[in-house]
């Protein structure tokens, strides 16, 4: 296991630190066009700068260097079965739009499956300069000191952090944030899925919310915050498996009642049928 941990910090550090290094130039491609703004395209969430693909390469050379019989899957290359029950799963470079914007919340993403359950993962933040890292079974650890999930228990004393994920359009999150907001004390967003999963580990924050968020995003986030003591379920409370999925990550101490408000945005819930369980929303 610390071997995988090594391999995964070792290239999320190799990535990260290449990510850093031009971000200073200020200078980045977007789609083979020079910008330093996102404002003339679509949605952020589309964004995919020649950044993302040179951290996918450093990070799949390293491990396919160290491990070429596991299997790969990540953001920019998709998947790569080699017949292992082993699978390294990586966002390369997570909150490409905050990045090309000159935003400095970005991170590299990197997380070991055994079977499909993530068993080691890291997070680098480069420009905040912090790392993550999680082993099943050994707790998490934000820049080598442990870390656990917040103490609050009480819903109108939440503080959530969300992410629109994978959604082709921003209305199921902006019906969310609308109905957290009316229940918690604050919900922000950051820009990065990495980020705001190993800030809900690190007790910064109480909860996480994303809509049909692909595994790479948050892999390695979601491990970090079962460590810390928290809870990662889909939106019907099911246990998280890596699928592209609304998931919500939390300290777990009001995980249900987070849940009653997102199903909201989710009429095929059970708990949407229930209208006594949203009474408080």
């Amino acid at each position: 296991m610390e071997f995988f941990t090594k391999t995964a910090l070792d290239a999320a550090l190799l990535a990260g630190d290449h990510l850093l290094g031009e971000y200073k130039r200020h200078h980045v491609e977007v789609y083979g066009n020079s910008t330093l703004s996102v404002s003339n395209r679509g949605l952020t969430k589309e964004i995919t700068s020649i950044r993302d693909h040179e951290a996918d390469k450093l990070i799949i050379d390293l491990i396919s260097a160290r491990h070429p019989d596991h299997n790969l899957l990540t953001e920019e290359t998709g998947a790569v079965d080699n017949g292992s029950p082993y699978t390294w799963v990586v966002d390369p470079l997570d909150g490409s739009s905050n990045y090309v914007n000159h935003n400095p919340f970005f991170a590299v993403s990197v997380c070991l499956a055994y079977e499909n359950k993530p068993i080691t993962g890291v997070i680098y933040a480069p420009f905040i300069e912090e790392i993550a890292v999680a082993r099943r079974g050994h707790g998490c650890t934000l820049n080598g000191r442990k870390v656990s999930v917040s103490p609050t228990s009480e819903f109108n004393k939440f503080y959530t952090v969300g992410c629109p994920g994978g959604d082709g359009n921003n209305l199921r999150f902006a019906k969310m944030s609308g109905v957290l907001t009316e229940s918690i004390k604050d919900f922000r967003k950051m820009g990065s899925a990495a980020i705001e999963a190993y800030t809900v580990a690190a007790g910064r924050v109480d909860s996480f919310v994303t809509l049909n968020i692909s595994p790479w995003d948050i892999a390695a986030g979601a491990l970090c915050v079962e460590e810390a003591g928290g809870k990662v379920t889909d939106f019907d409370g099911n246990p998280w498996e890596m699928t592209k999925s609304d998931v919500c990550m939390s300290n777990g101490l009001v995980h249900d009642e987070i849940l009653d408000c997102v199903a909201l945005v989710n009429p095929n819930s059970d708990r949407f049928t229930d209208k006594s369980l949203l009474t408080f929303c």
